[in-house]
């Protein structure tokens, strides 16, 4: 085990590693091209987030799985019109895909792993360190004002419901975890969730106020009290 502070993975990665990993980015990038709520740039960001948060720490990360991993997360999402199953489902176009590479039997169950594991709906939680740290990554991208301005895209309810719900999800995200790095960008990210409701909800207020506060053009003054007694009669 390394010490805190080194910067550094487990090892460098290989010259065929790095050209499997620029043809895997080209392969993500033209999946999710059409993709709304997890586009090309949600992935690049949870693979920042990744490579960020295992420079990090002092656990040995393998590069190459870690890395694959974090690209192919979310390709199960694509095609489909939920993602419930999503991990299940992008693990199996891991399969077809590595199956079609150099790539070993047991570096390509690792990469599964941590795309099944990377998403709760898999019911199976993450336990190695890289099924933790895409884990960590893909959470942390859900939060702050990207995070949010995606739930309004992808989520159906009024504005207000979906700030709630948005700022829920932060708090529950940010509890889950795993690592000191991911908590201390998780904890800005939550500040900055905090900051974008508040600003949305002044908003919403003063537009509430200024319909409730809007002068009709009439002929003369409505006796609204008269009227109601006449549609009650």
């Amino acid at each position: 085990m390394r010490k805190r502070g080194d910067q550094v993975f487990e090892r460098n990665l290989t010259r065929r590693e790095m050209e499997l990993i620029e043809d895997i980015q080209e392969f993500i990038k033209e999946k999710h091209s059409q993709s709304e709520r997890h586009d090309y740039t949600h992935v690049l960001q949870v693979v920042r987030y990744a490579i960020q948060i295992a420079r990090a720490i002092p656990d040995e990360v393998d590069p190459f799985v870690l890395i694959c991993g974090a690209f192919f997360h979310d390709v199960g999402w694509i095609g489909t019109d939920n993602g419930i199953l999503h991990g299940l489902r992008g693990a199996t176009i891991v399969d077809e895909y590595f199956d079609a590479t150099w790539v070993s039997v047991d570096i390509k169950k690792k990469i599964k792993r941590i795309v099944i594991r990377h998403t709760a709906t898999s019911m199976m939680p993450p336990q190695t360190v890289e099924e933790k740290i895409v884990w960590d990554a893909d959470g942390l991208d859900g939060m702050g004002l990207i995070g949010i301005l995606r739930g309004l895209v992808a989520e159906e309810g009024s504005i207000e419901e979906i700030l709630t719900e948005e700022f829920r999800e932060s708090r529950k995200t940010y509890d889950k975890l795993h690592f000191e790095e991911s908590r201390r960008i998780g904890k800005e990210l939550h500040k900055e969730t905090i900051e974008v409701i508040q600003s949305f909800k002044r908003a919403l207020d003063h537009r509430l106020k200024a319909i409730e506060q809007l002068a009709l053009p009439v002929e003369r003054p409505v006796n609204w009290a008269r009227v109601w007694v006449d549609v009650e009669n």
